[in-house]
């Protein structure tokens, strides 16, 4: 991995400098009974429900947890694993590093929704095939890779 994603932008990891944090992440994409995706609205972007691993949290507690705040869904089941992706960002004038490790999860139970706002989430929606690839217009690259070998 020499190169990393910086919102839509491709950087050389050299370019991040000395001074860089490394953080664990992790999330899912979630399918219903109807075979459709979750897809989150995040700061006017499409995303997928994802966050922080906590201290001593196991990284699959994690996906599960980030999913269930973010959204509101209940009843999910952990799938398979997916793929880890790496982007950077910049807080406070210094350089993330994020490792998001991705489970596929399959919602059983009630897909009533609440996003959380907290999060700048203004949805939390089902989306099948079609609108995902609309969606993905609308995305960051690391997003596109999670869906990659699924559409």
């Amino acid at each position: 991995m020499n190169t990393i994603y910086a919102g839509d932008r491709l950087i050389a990891l050299k370019e991040l400098g000395d001074g860089y944090k490394e953080v664990n992440a992790a999330g899912g994409l979630v399918r219903d009974s109807k075979g459709r995706y979750l897809m989150i609205r995040r700061n006017d972007r499409w995303d997928l429900p994802k966050g922080h691993q906590e201290p001593g949290e196991v990284i699959t507690d994690t996906a599960l947890r980030e999913v269930r705040e973010e959204t509101g869904l209940t009843g999910l089941q952990l799938q398979d694993f997916i793929c880890v992706t790496h982007h950077c960002y910049q807080r406070d004038g210094r350089w993330v590093l994020k490792h998001t490790w991705w489970y596929g999860m399959l919602c059983t139970g009630s897909e009533n929704t609440v996003p959380q706002t907290e999060e700048n989430i203004t949805q939390a929606v089902f989306k099948d095939k079609k609108e995902v690839v609309e969606a993905l217009e609308d995305t960051y690259p690391s997003i596109r890779e999670v869906f990659a070998g699924i559409l």
